[in-house]
């Protein structure tokens, strides 16, 4: 089975039955329907279907999608988000913003 990994639980979102999560844009790996195991910390924590994902470019991340992603607003989480990707070009490379429910 595929796995989404997770090394912090933002927002506390993973005790949720649904949540989301934003990744670099990689639609051979995450795909709508799928079932993945999901980690935190590379410990399984539930198994989950990715329901729908929407792609978006870094810039259109707005308050919305922040606070539901990260607890944090848009401008905390993109900082993140360049934290955590330090080589990656964002004028290149788009996000998925996805959306995942609890099987």
């Amino acid at each position: 089975m595929k796995t989404i990994n997770f090394s912090y639980n933002w927002n506390n979102k993973l005790d949720c039955k649904a949540f989301t999560t934003l990744r670099l844009s990689n639609r051979n790996k995450y795909k709508i329907g799928e079932t993945y195991a999901v980690n935190l910390k590379s410990k399984f924590i539930k198994n989950a279907q990715i329901i729908d994902i929407k792609t978006i470019w870094l810039h259109q991340i707005n308050d919305y999608i922040a606070y539901l992603d990260t607890g944090y607003n848009k401008e905390e989480c993109i900082n993140i988000i360049k934290k955590m990707y330090k080589s990656v070009d964002f004028t290149k490379t788009k996000m998925d913003f996805i959306l995942i429910k609890e099987e």
